[in-house]
């Protein structure tokens, strides 16, 4: 009897073959079902992402509201030949190497829209982003300005000094389309920008730009075939110069700007595998893939410029 109970205690339990099988079929498993469990984390991330620029366009539409136009690109109070208020111009007033060192990001204006009017109250937008009474403020970490699936640090770095941080921002303003033609190069139209590298070289025909004053009936073109708002990466809130995105024909979806032997991420670029989101003038929200004809991008950016799409293009 006491023979049959040890013999029966000894062949209980796995051997070490059944319980590597059994760990090899598990990691099958897990391996079958990781794509789909970060298929379905990206899905929710994107669906996030197209609410943000949901909550962006509806922000813009009670912005045309209050004053008949949408946000500008980016912008510098006060203007060149006022008093200085920095302090730090020799001359005491204002000059165009300050606004173009020193402008704010247009996007700021939507804050009160944005359910963050006590941030708005603190910045004082007569002082530079990067000066010491507004630190604290551009620091801040906006959740509804970025997108889920860029996952970046709260704070980045902006300009020389490595201590001035601001917050983060994965949209972008529609600038324009397409550079100016050559016949127009000496006589920019108007409301073009006074200052900067790009003066006299591009025609600001999209929605964002310096001082931009565009309303809805300037947007002849129909606000459901005109962007207002892209995804990008990089970017910062604050910063004039993560405003806006200028459409160009040379340029791809999804691919970084590169300019002397360097990549630039500012252009319509998202984590999203294979296609970037836009808000439309109407506060719609559509998505773009990289396979978009250029020539249809380009028309989709452009306000007035008088083309037709179909929706074949939009495929």
């Amino acid at each position: 009897m006491r023979r049959t109970l040890r013999r029966r205690r000894s062949t209980a339990g796995f051997t070490l073959i059944e319980l590597l099988v059994v760990i090899a079929i598990i990691g099958v498993l897990v391996a079958l079902i990781m794509p789909a469990v970060q298929s379905a984390r990206e899905a929710a991330n994107r669906s996030k992402c197209q609410n943000n620029l949901k909550q962006l366009g509806l922000a813009a539409q009670e912005y045309h509201d209050s004053f008949n136009v949408f946000p500008s690109g980016w912008f510098y109070f006060p203007e060149a030949g006022q008093p200085d208020p920095t302090g730090t111009s020799p001359s005491g007033v204002v000059t165009l190497d300050m606004i173009d060192n020193q402008r704010w990001n247009g996007l700021t204006m939507l804050l009160p829209k944005l359910e963050q009017i006590n941030l708005y109250n603190e910045i004082n937008f007569f002082l530079p982003p990067t000066f010491p009474d507004n630190s604290t403020s551009v620091r801040r970490t906006i959740e509804g300005f970025v997108c889920a699936s860029n996952r970046r640090a709260a704070q980045v770095a902006t300009g020389p000094n490595p201590a001035n941080k601001v917050g983060p921002m994965d949209y972008r303003g529609n600038m324009a389309s397409g550079p100016l033609p050559p016949a127009m190069a000496s006589a920019p139209p108007p409301n073009y920008p006074s200052s900067g590298p790009s003066v006299g070289v591009y025609l600001d025909n999209g929605l964002t730009f310096q001082n931009s004053n565009v309303g809805i009936a300037d947007v002849t073109d129909g606000t459901s075939s005109t962007m207002l708002f892209g995804e990008s990466l990089t970017g910062t809130w604050p910063d004039a110069t993560s405003c806006c995105v200028r459409t160009d024909q040379t340029r791809t979806i999804n691919r970084p700007i590169v300019a002397n032997g360097q990549n630039f991420y500012t252009y319509w670029m998202s984590k999203h595998p294979g296609m970037v989101n836009f808000a439309r003038c109407d506060g719609s929200v559509t998505s773009v893939t990289n396979q978009i004809n250029k020539v249809v991008l380009n028309k989709l950016m452009t306000r007035n410029g008088g083309e037709s799409i179909s929706s074949d293009e939009m495929k």
